[in-house]
């Protein structure tokens, strides 16, 4: 029998071929993901100060209500 095509040899290279194409995918996996997670760039079509209205709750008035804060 040939010492390169014994069944263990070709079991351990089988083993590592898949292993590696495991890590190829498992890389390829990731790059998409961080691909997909990347910002659009689109503008935010919410004013700076709606945001904060709906983050303050009631304590500050939002653009919506028509009110506006009094000239200094």
């Amino acid at each position: 029998m040939n010492h390169l095509t014994h069944p263990e040899l070709m079991y351990d290279l089988a083993k590592k071929q898949m292993a590696e194409r495991l890590e190829v995918a498992e890389r390829e996996r990731m790059v998409r993901r961080a691909g997909a997670s990347r910002p659009s760039g689109a503008i935010d079509a919410v004013p700076f100060r709606e945001r904060l209205s709906r983050a303050l709750g009631a304590l500050w008035p939002s653009a919506a209500d028509g009110s506006s804060p009094a000239a200094a």
